[in-house]
């Protein structure tokens, strides 16, 4: 009786596991492999191979770093990525044009020349950050008009798009 028992439970789950079928789900290899195969794509890219591109993977995304001298090479450095990854990962890209840093290195200096030279702003301790001509402006100042001051002399530079304020005034008291 055991027997007969155990050989229909033996034959059942045969049977059962002829019926299922093999369903494969994509996942990502792991991101080492990724980076090291999106890199040697782009070194082996006469538009990419000169440039410093730095991707990293971060979950399902992968972000790119790095400059380049133009915007076709920054868009095949993105091209090559999604050849490596496929529908899997999503492709930031944040490579900069080299044109882009100088503008933005020339914003902070003048900015900053500006501030220091500002009766208004002179004293005030105010850090500036440019990102593709959107300044940003932290730091703590005495009073609202440094604030304002700082952000009106940011908005009068050349190749300044946008100004983020975020310089907080000192209460009193």
């Amino acid at each position: 009786m055991k027997r007969a028992a155990l050989l229909v439970l033996l034959v059942s789950l045969a049977v059962q596991g002829c019926g299922m079928e093999r369903q494969r789900v994509a996942t990502p290899p792991p991101n080492e492999a990724v980076e090291s195969k999106i890199e040697s794509k782009l070194k082996s890219d006469p538009l990419t191979a000169a440039w410093q591109i730095r991707p990293h993977v971060e979950g399902n995304v992968v972000v790119l770093n790095g400059l380049v001298d133009r915007e076709e090479e920054r868009q095949r450095a993105e091209a090559l990525t999604r050849e490596v990854v496929g529908e899997l990962r999503r492709v930031d890209n944040q490579l900069m044009l080299t044109n882009e840093v100088i503008l933005d290195n020339s914003i902070v200096a003048k900015l900053k020349t500006d501030l220091i030279t500002d009766p208004a702003t002179r004293q005030a301790n105010i850090d500036v950050k440019s990102r593709k001509g959107v300044v940003i402006l932290e730091g703590e100042v005495k009073t609202k008009d440094q604030s304002r001051q700082a952000e009106k002399l940011a908005n009068g530079i050349a190749g300044v798009k946008h100004v983020e304020n975020k310089i907080k005034v000192q209460e009193k008291g």
